[in-house]
C-alpha cells in the first residue's frame, strides 16, 4: 500500500470531490461523486504538456490548519501497518496464554482432588459399578487379562504405585509430597486402566500436565513492559522495528531446542558405557540420551546392573516377574548424570557375567532378555526419578538390537491390546542385524505371550524351515525402525545384507530411517583426552597438529617398544578379531606390508585362532609389528592419537565409530566402502583436494593393498595433500547433537504416526 508521502505531487485538502490538473499550457478538471471509502478531498498534480510530472518534489503534507508536518510519511505509514500486525499477534497470543493457564489450573485442581480421594478410592475401587456391564465387569476384565499381564505376576509389599505424571519440562515444577503408605498397595489392572484413560483424555485435549513454560509465561510480561498493549491502538502508536527483538525479562529461560516436541524418552539397552560395553552399542546408549536431554527432552536409560556401580543408589523399589514359571525379584538402582536418569535393573540372572554379558547358552540368554524387557517396560510406572515417575503419557521407548526387540511386542500384547498405554510409542534401532535371537519354535514358550502371537516370531529359513526369530517380531510391531547409517539401511533391503529379514524390512520400508551415529566429544577429543596426559603424550588441536601428533606418535612407538622414527608411517587397527572385521584380509596383506617401510599396531580380542595369528605376526616381525591381545581403553585412545593411518577392512559395518574417532584425531582411515564406512569416509580426490581417506569396494586382500599403497604414497610424497586430509577430518562436527536432532524427527513421526 503506497503512502501519501510517496506520491509525486502536493496534497492539499479541498471541500469538494474533485481532481484538478495543472500544466504549463492546459488545465483540466474532473469531478466525480463521493463514495463511502473515498475521502472528500481533491488532489493537484503539477504536470507537463504531455501529461507527465515535470519533476519529483520532496514530500510534504499540509493539514487543515495549514501547518506542515515534519518527518517521513512513508516511515509513519510503515510503522502503523507493522504495529497493527504486532497488536493482532499479541492479542492472539495473550488469548492462547489465558486459555492454557485456565487448562493447567483445571488439571492441577483435578490432580489435587484425586490425591485427596486416593485413599477412599483404593478402599472402594472394587465396589464401583460399571455403567454398562455392572459391578463385576472389572473383576471379569482382570480374570481375562491377568494371566498374560506383567501386573499379574507376584507382587511384593514394596511395590511402588505408579504416578500418572508426564513431565515435558522437569524444572520448575511444584510436586506434592505423597504419603509413602499410599505406594504400598499392590497395583491392579483396573486401576492402571482407569488412570491411563484419564491421562489419555487429557492427551486428547492436547493438554500438558506440567507448569506453563517460563518462555511462554513471561512473554506477556515482556510485552506489557514494552508498552505493547491493546489500548495502544487508541492512543500512541509505538514504533517497533522487529518483533523478534522484544526484550525478555531476566527470569526468562530459553525454550528447549525441541520446541513443542518435548517428550519423555526411555532408551533400553543391554549395555551402556562406561558401565558395560562390548562395542558401539554401549557408546550409543551412553551418549545419545545426553544429546537428547540437551534438546529439552526428559530422558532415561534402562540397562542391566552387571556389577557394583558406585554412582548408583538403590531407590527401594522391588518387583517380581515370572520367567519360565520361576519368580525373579528385581531391584532398581538409579543415578542422574548429565541431565539423564540412568536406571539399572539388578537380578540374580545378571550377576557374575560382567566380563561376558552375552555369555551362556541360548536359553539362558533368552530368559535374561525376557526378564529385562518385562522389567524395563514398567519402569516409567514404578521408578520415581527425582521423585516423579515418567508415566505413560507422551512417552517413547527406544529399544536396541534383538536383546530388547521383545519390548515393542510386550507393549502391544500386555498393554495396547488391553486398552493401556495407547499413546506410548516404540522405536527399534538396528545396530547389527547379524545377531537376531534365533532358535527353534519351542523357544516361544519362554516369552509368556498369548499363543496367537507366535506368528510374529515365525520366520522361514530355506535350510532349516520355520524358526523362532525375536528380531522379526520386533521389526513388525515397532512403530518406527532406525538403522545406524544410510548405507546400512539400503544394505538391509538386499538378500545379502538382510540376513533373512530383508522381506520383512522391505514390507515395512515406510517406517525405516538411517541415522549416522555421533561420537562423545568429551571423551574423544585430542584437546582434552584424559589418556594423553602422561608417558610423553600430549594434547593437540588444529593449530598444534604438526607438533602434537608427532609427539604422540613418538610416545606410542616408545611405549610399544618400536623404533622411534618420525618418518615411517604407523598403521593401526582397533577392533574385534573376527571374520566380520576383515582381520583375515589384513593377514593376507601382511607379507606385502612387511616389504614396505611401515610399522603396524593391532589391538583386539576375539577368535582364538586370530588371536594366535596376531601373536605370530609380532614374533615374526618384532621390529615392525605389535599385537595386543585384549582390549584397553587407554591404549585405544593412544593408538588413535599416535597412528598415521587406521585400517578398517570390515566385510560389513552398520556404522562404525573408530573411523570417526580417527578423523577427529587427524588419523587417516583406509576402509572397505560398506554401510556407515561408505557414508562417513569420502574417497580422497587429489585433483580437487577433497575427501577424507581411502576406500576399496570389495573385501579382497589385493583391493586393500591397492588402497593402502596409494595412501602410503601420499603420506611420503604429497605432504600438503596429507595435511589437508588431516585438517578436513578434524574440522568435521561429528558430535551427537546432529544425530539427536534426526532421532527427534523419528520420535515425532512415531508419536503422531506420520
Amino acid at each position: 500500500m503506497a503512502s501519501l508521502g510517496s506520491l509525486p505531487f502536493i496534497v492539499e485538502p479541498k471541500t469538494e470531490s474533485s481532481i484538478l490538473f495543472h500544466g504549463k499550457s492546459q488545465q483540466r478538471s474532473s469531478k466525480f461523486p463521493s463514495f463511502a471509502y473515498r475521502p472528500n478531498i481533491s488532489y493537484s498534480f503539477a504536470i507537463s504538456n504531455d501529461g507527465f510530472p515535470l519533476r519529483l518534489k520532496s514530500v510534504r503534507a499540509t493539514g487543515k490548519d495549514g501547518v506542515n508536518s515534519d518527518g517521513s510519511e512513508d516511515a509513519i505509514q510503515t510503522t502503523i501497518e507493522k504495529s497493527k500486525k504486532v497488536l493482532a499477534m499479541q492479542k492472539d497470543l495473550l488469548q492462547q496464554i489465558a486459555e492454557r493457564r485456565k487448562l493447567v489450573s483445571d488439571i492441577k485442581s483435578s490432580i489435587i482432588d484425586q490425591e485427596l480421594d486416593s485413599t477412599s478410592y483404593d478402599q472402594t475401587e472394587s465396589s464401583l459399578p460399571n455403567p454398562n456391564n455392572g459391578s463385576t465387569s472389572v473383576n471379569i476384565l482382570e480374570q481375562q487379562i491377568g494371566s498374560i499381564s506383567p501386573s499379574s505376576y507376584v507382587s511384593s509389599a514394596a511395590d511402588v504405585r505408579p504416578e500418572n505424571t508426564s513431565s515435558a519440562f522437569s524444572e520448575g515444577h511444584s510436586i506434592d509430597e505423597r504419603d509413602p503408605k499410599q505406594h504400598e498397595s499392590p497395583k491392579t489392572v483396573s486401576s492402571i486402566k482407569n488412570s491411563t484413560r484419564q491421562l489419555n483424555q487429557v492427551s486428547s485435549e492436547k493438554a500438558w500436565s506440567d507448569e506453563l513454560p517460563t518462555f511462554l509465561s513471561n512473554r506477556e510480561t515482556s510485552m506489557l513492559n514494552d508498552g505493547m498493549t491493546e489500548s495502544s491502538t487508541e492512543s500512541t502508536l509505538h514504533k517497533v522495528d522487529n518483533v523478534e527483538n522484544i526484550p525478555m525479562t531476566e527470569d526468562t529461560k530459553s525454550p528447549p531446542l525441541a520446541g513443542a516436541n518435548v517428550m519423555n524418552v526411555i532408551l533400553v539397552s543391554a549395555e551402556c558405557a562406561p558401565w558395560s560395553k562390548t562395542g558401539g552399542l554401549g557408546d550409543v546408549a551412553g551418549s545419545l540420551p545426553k544429546a537428547l536431554a540437551r534438546r529439552g527432552h526428559r530422558v532415561m536409560v534402562v540397562a542391566p546392573r552387571y556389577g557394583n556401580y558406585a554412582e548408583t543408589q538403590d531407590i527401594g523399589v522391588r518387583k517380581r516377574y515370572k520367567v519360565d514359571g520361576q519368580d525373579f525379584e528385581v531391584t532398581y538402582f538409579q543415578a542422574f548424570i548429565d541431565g539423564v536418569d540412568f536406571v539399572f535393573i539388578e537380578c540374580p540372572m545378571f550377576r557374575h557375567i560382567e566380563s561376558n554379558i552375552y555369555g551362556g547358552n541360548r536359553v539362558d540368554i533368552l530368559k535374561r532378555m525376557v526378564l529385562f524387557c518385562k522389567a524395563a517396560i514398567e519402569v516409567p510406572w514404578h521408578v520415581p526419578c527425582g521423585g516423579i515417575c515418567y508415566g505413560d503419557g507422551n512417552l517413547v521407548f527406544i529399544a536396541n538390537d534383538w536383546h530388547t526387540a521383545l519390548l515393542p511386542v510386550y507393549l502391544r500384547a500386555y498393554y495396547r491390546d488391553n486398552g493401556l498405554m495407547q499413546f506410548t510409542r516404540s522405536v527399534l534401532v538396528i545396530h547389527n542385524i547379524a545377531h537376531q535371537g534365533r532358535g527353534p519354535m519351542d523357544d516361544f514358550v519362554y516369552t509368556d505371550l498369548p499363543e496367537h502371537y507366535i506368528d510374529l516370531f515365525k520366520l522361514y529359513d530355506p535350510v532349516g524351515g520355520d524358526h523362532f526369530n525375536i528380531f522379526a517380531a520386533g521389526l513388525k510391531t515397532a512403530d518406527r525402525v532406525v538403522t545406524v547409517s544410510h548405507g546400512y539401511a539400503w544394505e538391509l533391503k538386499t538378500s545379502e545384507g538382510g540376513w533373512g529379514l530383508h522381506n520383512i524390512i522391505n514390507e515395512n520400508d515406510w517406517k525405516f530411517s538411517g541415522i549416522v551415529n555421533g561420537i562423545d566429544t568429551k571423551e574423544w577429543n585430542p584437546l582434552c583426552d584424559v589418556h594423553l596426559t602422561s608417558d610423553g603424550y600430549t594434547h593437540y588441536s588444529l593449530e598444534t597438529l604438526d607438533t602434537g601428533k608427532s609427539q604422540c606418535k613418538a610416545a606410542l612407538q616408545k611405549e610399544l617398544g618400536l623404533p622411534v622414527r618420525p618418518d615411517v608411517p604407523l598403521i593401526g587397527f582397533i577392533g574385534r578379531l573376527d571374520h566380520q572385521k576383515g582381520v583375515d584380509l589384513i593377514a593376507e596383506a601382511i607379507p606385502w606390508m612387511m616389504g614396505q617401510d611401515v610399522q603396524l599396531v593391532m589391538l583386539g580380542t576375539g577368535r582364538p585362532d586370530l588371536e594366535q595369528l596376531l601373536r605370530q605376526f609380532e614374533s615374526q616381525h618384532s621390529d615392525k609389528v605389535r599385537g595386543w591381545v585384549g582390549f584397553s581403553v587407554k591404549t585405544a585412545h593412544r593408538i588413535t592419537a599416535g597412528a598415521d593411518i587406521l585400517l578398517m577392512p570390515s566385510r560389513f559395518e552398520p556404522c562404525g565409530l573408530n573411523q570417526l574417532y580417527a578423523m577427529t584425531y587427524g588419523t587417516i582411515p583406509v576402509v572397505h566402502a560398506v554401510g556407515g564406512l561408505r557414508d562417513t569416509v569420502q574417497p580422497f580426490d587429489p585433483f580437487n583436494e577433497s575427501g577424507l581417506g581411502w576406500t576399496f569396494d570389495s573385501a579382497e586382500a589385493n583391493k586393500l593393498i591397492h588402497a593402502l599403497g596409494n595412501c602410503l604414497l601420499s603420506y611420503r610424497e604429497y605432504k600438503k595433500s596429507w595435511e589437508g586430509l588431516q585438517r578436513r577430518g578434524m574440522m568435521q562436527d561429528l558430535s551427537w547433537d546432529h544425530a539427536a536432532e534426526k532421532y527427534e524427527e523419528v520420535l515425532v513421526a512415531a508419536k503422531y504416526q506420520w
